[in-house]
């Protein structure tokens, strides 16, 4: 099974992540540090694919099914700007807690994936998902060390997808008729959306991921404060995502009155769909 957002979802359900094998498209021995630039492109056009397997906490009767886990198999492929990106938001966390380390496995294998063509030595790679100024929900993840006091550092950036829809427009839209509140409903929308979209979500409510499911969305309620639970079954999906959506925006609201900026830069710096890579090389 490829990859896709509803990794993010089940991922965020998990207990504990099982040994990651990491296989790259580009079997080469890793360049130079080299400048800046030259890595970020690097990290732009080299692709490589990553096997991986998320294991839940079993059931004492399903300890030692192999079928259990086996449901659990994921392959993701991309550039490995695009790995980064699917790391960092798989890094979720809320006011500085993480949701889960269940996807710490996935990062260990896409640090790996990009230490098989860069060397981290004088490098240092930061992804960061923060979708919004002064956002308190945010991703990263990070390769290579920081540099050493009083040396020359050269930075590059680029930018990959999240995953999350952008919702552009209706930040826009919302931000003329409402203000910072509609932003905030939007962001928050478009957040539950892409973390737990709601068909994928519903369909795996049915199947044998139910009980993650479940347990994803009580670890979600009470992160963003949710008081009580909405079922999912028979479409509570729907219902859940709203409740969520809902918390989140007051959350995000408060994150973007923070900032003290105005209405038009914080449109300008919503950022649901990019993650933010930073490439830093030193002698």
């Amino acid at each position: 099974m490829t990859s896709t957002v509803l990794d993010g979802v089940i991922c965020l359900l998990l207990i504990s992540a099982a040994v990651v094998t990491v296989t790259t498209a580009t079997p080469r021995e890793p360049t130079g540090e080299g400048r800046a630039a030259d890595v970020a492109s690097t990290l732009a056009t080299t692709t490589a694919t990553v096997n991986y397997t998320l294991t839940p906490a079993p059931e004492p009767a399903t300890a030692g099914d192999p079928e259990s886990t086996a449901v659990f198999d994921r392959t993701a492929h991309g550039t490995l700007a695009e790995l980064l990106a699917r790391a960092a938001v798989g890094r979720l966390e809320i006011d500085g807690r993480r949701l889960s380390h269940t996807r710490d496995g996935l990062s260990r294998a896409v640090i790996r994936a990009v230490g098989a063509t860069i060397r981290a030595n004088h490098t240092r790679i930061t992804a960061v998902w923060r979708p919004y100024p002064g956002a308190s929900v945010e991703g990263r993840i990070v390769v290579g060390g920081r540099p050493p006091p009083d040396v020359p550092v050269h930075a590059a950036r680029i930018a990959a997808p999240s995953g999350i829809p952008s919702r552009r427009a209706a930040v826009r839209d919302a931000a003329e008729s409402e203000g910072i509140e509609g932003i905030a409903d939007v962001v928050a929308d478009g957040i539950v959306d892409g973390l737990f979209p709601p068909t994928r979500t519903r369909i795996a409510a049915g199947e044998r991921d139910a009980a993650l499911v479940r347990h994803r969305c009580r670890l979600a309620e009470r992160r963003v404060g949710v008081d009580g639970r909405a079922t999912l079954a028979h479409g509570g999906v729907a219902a859940a995502n709203d409740r969520l959506a809902t918390a989140l925006s007051d959350r995000v609201a408060a994150d973007l009155h923070g900032t003290n900026a105005s209405t038009r830069r914080v449109v300008e710096r919503v950022r649901l769909g990019r993650v933010r890579i930073v490439v830093r090389t030193w002698p």
